[in-house]
């Protein structure tokens, strides 16, 4: 992998990292909306937003294994690129 492919790798970490954390919001707010702001009538309405807060909260832990595996990936390269020497001598942790 080249440096700039290491820092695309942390960028897409990042990524999956923001919206691991937008999707742990919306989870809360449709439990928010149909438990508490919303009076749902029709039960059939009720439990399609029982199975949306459910798939978005079975989400979470797909999204946190996604995270994972490219963090993992990212410290792998970067152990390989220090190794060989691939990565540059000024390039250091905080700047990535």
């Amino acid at each position: 992998m080249t440096p700039q492919g290491l820092t695309k790798l942390k960028e897409l970490a990042t990524e999956v990292d923001e919206l691991l954390s937008k999707t742990k919001g919306l989870v809360t707010r449709i439990r928010n909306f149909y438990g508490y702001e919303e009076d749902v009538l029709d039960w059939d309405a009720h439990m399609q937003l029982l199975n949306a807060g459910a798939a978005m909260k079975d989400a979470v832990p797909c999204m946190k294994d996604a995270l994972l595996g490219l963090q993992k990936a990212y410290n792998a390269e970067e152990e390989d690129m220090k190794f060989n020497n691939v990565l540059p001598d000024d390039q250091d942790d905080d700047e990535r």
